[in-house]
């Protein structure tokens, strides 16, 4: 399975990189399995410094990761407060108090691996755009020197969206989040006392979750790059976005608040509105500079289409009354009751024949009887009794 998917990444990157250069050699497997390689050590070495470089900041960027934790409790304890002042009837004797403190460990080693994993998320969040540059190095090879250049303003807006996804959700929705947990805790008199290792490593996936699904832009493009998405597809599937994005917001954000779902999922709607525009503007440029390319690609696409018409793309189409006669139906046994009886055969003299069978003509059918007439046959029939 992998080999498969690997092979379908390197055709498309091989595809990319002849478009760009204009070149018609193409490069062997062992290669490209090679850049990859280069890549992926490329990747965890910058990893690696970034981590160690922010492990000594690790105190304070604990602290900074506890604030949302604050915040949380802070406003679960103001909100029961409001809702017991209003409905006094809600105060459980048997319950006690809403109360929180904050997360402790449980073992010898909770508080080093905390300061890891806070180090870890940290040197992502800084080797984001140099992670970036690699990956897209990999992914758009052939790249010209002019074009190179266009490429860090695309590192600036890609760290741009990643950055503002992790701020949006460690400022507004992280917070909220929590605030849900620690009232529905209550309410089900489950005390709240929560471990350390366990909020950050919920807290950090969250954050990295919101910054990764800002990216969505940077994805797009590439896919429209290498020809696997286009202007008209995405155009056309607004529908079937809508109702992914929703989806998938829904499991990012497991609380049933509806409005946690939309500060991700309205965001990321108008960032795949954006994307629609930025592919009409690149798929235009690209038709442009390779019109031989893409002349063969509508060429191609017409006759796939011509070869297979699909009669739902008609905007006339009405499944419920389609003049294509269904075989299934003429197979069906309607039983002795509603076969049509045979034609009678003619007589010598060209005539039809009349049938003699009393039950072959059951004559015109009997006329539903009218209340009136119902009524008269039972006078009739009382009249004769008598």
């Amino acid at each position: 399975m992998w080999k498969a998917i690997l092979s379908k990444l390197f055709k498309a990157r091989e595809k990319i990189a002849i478009d760009l250069s204009k070149g018609d050699e193409e490069k062997p497997f062992l290669e490209h399995l090679e850049d990859l390689r280069t890549m992926l050590v490329r990747i965890s070495v910058t990893l690696l410094i970034a981590t160690l470089a922010t492990f000594g900041f690790n105190k304070a960027l604990t602290d900074l990761m506890l604030q949302p934790y604050v915040k949380g409790m802070v406003g679960a304890e103001q909100s029961i407060k409001a809702e017991i002042v209003e409905d006094p009837t809600l105060v459980d004797p048997a319950r006690p108090e809403f109360t929180w403190k904050m997360p402790g460990t449980v073992s010898a080693q909770g508080g080093f691996m905390v300061s890891v994993n806070v180090s870890l998320i940290a040197g992502v969040i800084a080797a984001f755009p140099l992670v970036l540059l690699f990956l897209l190095q990999f992914i758009l090879p052939g790249l010209k020197d002019n074009e190179k250049r266009v490429l860090w303003p695309a590192l600036a807006v890609g760290f741009g969206l990643f950055l503002g996804g992790v701020t949006f959700s460690f400022l507004a929705v992280l917070p909220r989040a929590l605030t849900f947990f620690a009232e529905w805790n209550f309410w089900h008199g489950f005390e709240n006392t929560w471990m350390l290792e366990d909020y950050i490593t919920f807290s950090t996936r969250f954050i990295l979750l919101f910054g990764v699904s800002f990216e969505l832009p940077v994805v797009v493009m590439i896919l429209v790059k290498l020809d696997i998405l286009s202007y008209s597809k995405m155009k056309g599937t607004r529908a079937y976005a809508l109702i992914g994005i929703t989806i998938f917001s829904a499991v990012i954000t497991p609380t049933q608040d509806i409005l946690t779902l939309l500060l991700l999922a309205g965001p990321l709607y108008i960032l795949y509105e954006i994307c629609i525009i930025l592919a009409y503007f690149m798929e235009k440029k690209d038709r442009e500079a390779f019109p031989e390319y893409y002349a063969e690609l509508d060429k191609d696409a017409k006759e796939l289409e011509a070869e297979s018409p699909d009669e739902w793309d008609k905007e006339d189409y009405n499944p419920w009354f389609s003049d294509s006669s269904d075989d299934e139906d003429d197979d069906i046994d309607l039983g002795p009751s509603r076969k049509t009886s045979p034609e009678p055969t003619p007589d010598a003299e060209g005539g039809d024949k009349p049938s003699t069978d009393p039950e072959a003509d059951p004559g015109p059918p009997d006329r539903e009887k009218t209340l009136e007439e119902l009524a008269e046959e039972d006078e009739n029939r009382s009249r004769n009794t008598d």
